[in-house]
Order: C-alpha cells, then sequence, then structure tokens
C-alpha cells in the first residue's frame, strides 16, 4: 500500500510547483490525461530540466513516483529529506536493473503511477535522444496502460549546458495514451518506435516555427561543456565561453541570442553563412562535431591513435568512488586524460590509475558535467571538477573508440 504521506506532500506542493512553472518558466498546465484514480500507469516524457518530475506530476491528483538517478541518493540529508517526501525509484548508470524493477513492480501493484524518462539523461542538444531497446520489453511486462508526453521549451529554458536559466514558454503536449491491451498485442520493437515517436522534440526546428524569445542572462556561459570542437581550425577544447558569446582561440566567435540561435561576429563566421553552412544552434553544431571525431578517428595524421598521446585531456578533477544510493568517497585530486585505449587519472596522492577502455561498462555525464564510468567488475567512479570543462567529449569519444575497436557502424544512439 502507498503511504498516506506521499499523498499529503503531494497534495501540499502541487500547487506551489504549478506556480512556480508558470511564473518563473512561462509554462501552461499540463494536460490531464483523465486516468483512472485508482488504477497504476506508466508515464514517459523527454527529459529537459531537472525538474521535469516535479512539473509534470502538476498534471496529476496523485503522486508520481519517478525512477531517478542514484546520484540523489548520495546527498547526504538532501537524500534523506528527498526520500521520505517522493521516494524515488533509483537506478544506476541510467539503466534499469533487477532491484529498479522490483520496486516499479511493487508500486505498479500498490495501483500507483510510476515516472520515467527513457532516455536516461538530460538531452546535451535540443535533440531526444534514442531510448535503451529494452524499454519496450520492460512496458510490455508491467501490462498497465502507458501516457506519453512532449515537453517543448523545456530545453532552452534551462540548457543542461547553461549556467542559468531563462524564461521563455513551456508547453506540455499529452501525445499519446496506450492501453495494457494494446500493448499487449504489439512486439518490443514496436512499443519502442511509438515510445521514441510520442516523446521527440526537437528544441530547435519548435523555435523555427514559434520564435519564442527565451530571455536570461549570460546566454553562452559554459558552452564549452557540450561543443568541444571548432569549426574552424577544429581544434580540440579549444572553445570558450564569455556572457552571450562563444569563442575560440583562433579568433571564430559567434553570439546566442534569446532565441537560442547563434549569430556570426568574425569574418570568417560571415562567409559560412553565407555560404548556407554555419551551425546556427547547438544541435547542428553537435551534429557535426561528431561526425568531424569520425573523420579524425580514421586520419592518423590529425589525431595519435597509437595511445602515446591522450585525445582529451583535463586538469583540476577529483575522483571518487561511489555506491549505489548510498555515498561517494573522495579518492584523489588531479588530472584525467583519455587515450586511444584508456582513461587514467594521475593523482596528487596515489599516482597514476588506468582504467583499460575494455574494461569500462559504460560512461555517462550527470548533471552538466559529472563524468561517471562503471567498471565490468562492478565498481563506479565519478570525476567531478569546479572548472567548467565538458565531460560530453569523454562520452562521445569513449562511444566512437569503442565501435571502432568492434568494428561496428559509427552511431550515436543513447547519448
Amino acid at each position: 500500500m502507498i503511504k498516506k504521506r506521499y499523498h499529503l506532500v503531494f497534495s501540499f506542493l502541487r500547487p506551489f510547483f504549478r506556480l512556480y512553472n508558470r511564473l518563473a518558466k512561462g509554462a501552461r498546465p499540463v494536460p490531464d490525461a483523465g486516468h483512472p484514480p485508482d488504477q497504476p500507469a506508466l508515464i514517459m516524457a523527454n527529459h529537459v530540466t531537472d525538474l521535469d518530475p516535479f512539473f509534470l506530476a502538476t498534471g496529476f491528483k496523485r503522486p508520481i513516483f519517478f525512477v531517478a538517478s542514484d546520484h540523489i541518493f548520495r546527498l547526504g540529508v538532501i537524500s534523506s529529506i528527498i526520500r521520505f517526501l517522493v521516494a524515488p525509484i533509483p537506478i544506476v548508470k541510467s539503466r534499469i536493473d533487477l532491484r529498479t524493477i522490483r520496486t516499479i513492480n511493487k508500486v505498479i501493484a500498490d495501483g500507483g503511477l510510476v515516472g520515467l524518462f527513457p532516455e536516461g539523461n538530460r538531452c546535451f542538444d535540443g535533440q531526444t535522444g534514442r531510448i535503451p531497446s529494452a524499454t519496450g520489453k520492460l512496458v510490455r511486462q508491467l501490462k498497465v496502460p502507458l501516457l506519453l508526453y512532449k515537453i517543448h521549451g523545456g530545453y532552452l529554458t534551462s540548457p543542461r549546458w547553461s549556467r542559468h536559466g531563462r524564461r521563455g514558454a513551456i508547453d506540455y503536449e499529452l501525445s499519446r495514451v496506450l492501453t495494457a491491451d494494446e500493448l499487449a498485442a504489439m512486439t518490443p520493437l514496436q512499443i519502442n518506435q511509438i515510445i521514441q515517436e510520442g516523446i521527440a522534440v526537437d528544441a530547435f526546428a519548435d523555435q523555427h516555427e514559434k520564435a519564442v524569445p527565451f530571455k536570461g542572462k549570460r546566454l553562452a556561459e559554459h558552452l564549452e561543456r557540450v561543443l568541444f570542437i571548432c569549426p574552424k581550425c577544429l581544434g580540440l577544447s579549444t572553445m570558450y565561453s564569455d556572457d552571450d558569446l562563444f569563442s575560440c582561440v583562433c579568433g571564430m566567435q559567434v553570439r546566442i541570442n534569446v532565441y537560442g540561435f547563434f549569430e556570426p561576429i568574425d569574418a570568417w563566421s560571415r562567409e559560412r553563412q553565407t555560404d548556407g553552412a554555419f551551425p546556427d544552434h547547438v544541435g547542428k553544431w553537435n551534429h557535426w562535431q561528431q561526425q568531424m571525431l569520425i573523420t579524425m578517428l580514421d586520419q592518423p595524421e590529425r589525431l595519435d591513435l597509437t595511445g602515446q598521446t591522450p585525445i582529451f585531456q583535463d586538469q583540476e578533477e577529483v575522483l571518487y568512488n561511489c555506491e549505489r544510493a548510498a555515498r561517494s568517497i573522495r579518492l584523489d585530486q588531479g588530472k584525467i586524460a583519455m587515450y586511444t585505449d584508456r582513461l587514467e587519472f594521475t593523482g596528487k596522492r596515489h599516482g597514476v590509475r588506468i582504467f583499460s577502455l575494455a574494461r569500462l561498462d559504460r560512461l555517462i555525464v550527470h548533471g552538466p558535467q559529472v563524468l561517471q564510468f562503471s567498471l565490468t567488475d562492478g565498481g563506479v567512479f565519478e570525476l567531478r571538477s569546479r572548472r567548467p570543462r565538458s565531460a560530453y567529449k569523454y562520452v562521445v569519444l569513449n562511444t566512437l573508440l569503442q565501435q571502432k575497436q568492434k568494428g561496428e557502424t559509427y552511431g550515436f544512439f543513447g547519448l
């Protein structure tokens, strides 16, 4: 049975989050799905802001138990408060394991609502990411209705890479409602396709259509967290931000406007705009840099593929060992470097730690720039930095290196 305190907490917080979302974010109310109040259901949406669970929940009249990354359970007293008030369901490495499935099944058995953002991560570039292939199988096994939502405007309200939010407009669209019987008649692959289409949002396609201003301060600050290749000189990690300007050490410079689009400042960028080759938003630039990194990996003259020189490296890093939904243990401070065959951490106290890419189970990013990686033997580590830098670039590079080693076709599903 779902505890009464969750209903009380939800009833108390719901109007406050609805009001905050409206006044601070310019959001419209979440459409009521009309789901029966005594029946369980699975709710899915694209993931664009940290507060998506709270905002989405305002469209319902009873609590939703959201599946959440285990890093929010390693915040000491804050985590205890979160557990007591809303009881999120923990997952590790953005993967649903048996413990997570058991908890979901218990909530469903008690007639509750479960919320899940199937991408597993907030998008970095305004484009909804690919969902894991096992999602459809999980949905089919739960044997409950599925409610799909699209969150429009959330990305530009709170870009994952940014330090500051903006005020514009957020719309919530109830895109699809499927009954348990309808889901039972489908294959997991068909369910995956419906979910992917049902949560897919392109923030910049929306902007081309609606042109909503998203006003804030320092609009370009920390863009280097996601954009790490210069389109002019092809420099790696040579980009830096200042207020609404994004520049490279080579002189390339653009300005981001209130609509989320780049405006060329230097002569080279203006020429590219005239030629139609200018990447005018984060999504387009990110797609270009992904393809450029693929090209570089096939050109030894551009990158050292022998493992002697790092492709990416960063200073002022702190390494932590993480225990599932429990605590983080600080191990050392130093620098990180990624080579074609390994991730290397050089600490001030304990020297060099080498993590072979063959031993890496997965790399992901928590929040704007915490790099989490897990090993095939079960160990989970995090690299954190107070200095703005791209953790995302390591995830992109690792994805390509793993595919190159296995002889697979390059792709970025799940990023």
